[in-house]
């Protein structure tokens, strides 16, 4: 898990990201299933903590570290633009 602080910190996984270009599958709002470079799928959760602090889970193994990854950074674009299409509903 990492705490999303800027998008600055995602720099180098949202263009890992673009090279690979993975599948993100939607589960529910905040919970997504995002295709590896060798296939199988990991899921990322996005969420707020008790604190109201925004916090990112990947079950990949740089995830499992605390580190960003591209996987993080796909799920993060198709999460925040669901958000704020529930923001103006």
């Amino acid at each position: 898990m990492f705490i999303l602080k800027a998008k600055t910190q995602l720099e180098k996984a949202i263009e890992k990201a673009k090279k690979i270009r993975p599948t993100v599958k939607f589960d529910c709002f905040g919970r997504y299933r995002v295709s590896g470079s060798k296939g199988g799928y990991y899921t990322v959760i996005c969420r707020r903590d008790n604190r109201g602090i925004k916090a990112v889970e990947c079950t990949c193994k740089a995830g499992d570290e605390g580190l960003v990854c591209y996987h993080a950074a796909a799920a993060l674009s198709l999460h925040v633009g669901l958000a704020r299409q529930r923001q103006t509903a």
